[in-house]
């Protein structure tokens, strides 16, 4: 994990913001991509032989945003909507969620933490019924969202 961690430090560190391309389908593949190597050894060989599709299916969830109108909120979280230090006091539920500020609210200011989790629990079911055409298409849907967690401009109001 450590040295996971490292590699991970180094290659942001080293490569200038003049060298990559914008964050998009570039950055989603590479994503999912590398994704892959980090997983368990029980799983790396399934998801090896299906690199590829995780690879090119990584962007099917920003191809829906354009034609699917419940998909944009599915993205990103302007957090900040809701305080100054919202991570205490944000519920971790869905319904909870709901009952504190309304699913309009929600939908307004995004979903990302509440859609991982469907997505994740998605993926969990398609584990359990031995389905790999589902096990790949939630995988590299998963790998999306969590990579759009960790952009910054999706995360905040004032992008």
């Amino acid at each position: 994990m450590k040295n996971r961690t490292l590699l991970l430090l180094f290659l942001c560190f080293s490569i200038s913001a003049n060298s990559i391309f914008p964050w998009g389908f570039f950055a989603h593949k590479r994503i999912n991509k590398y994704a892959v190597f980090t997983l368990p050894e029980e799983l790396i060989g399934f998801y090896k032989k299906n690199i590829e599709y995780i690879e090119e299916h990584s962007v099917d969830a920003d191809k829906r945003r354009y034609a699917v109108k419940e998909e944009a909120p599915r993205h990103y979280i302007d957090i900040d909507y809701y305080g100054e230090h919202p991570f205490d006091s944000m519920p971790r539920k869905w319904n909870d969620a709901v009952d504190k500020y309304s699913e309009d609210t929600l939908q307004a200011y995004g979903i990302l933490p509440w859609h991982i989790e469907i997505i994740y629990k998605r993926l969990v079911y398609a584990f359990i019924e031995k389905d790999s055409d589902k096990i790949l298409k939630y995988s590299a849907n998963l790998g999306h969202y969590v990579a759009d967690a960790h952009v910054p401009l999706h995360t905040t109001l004032n992008y």
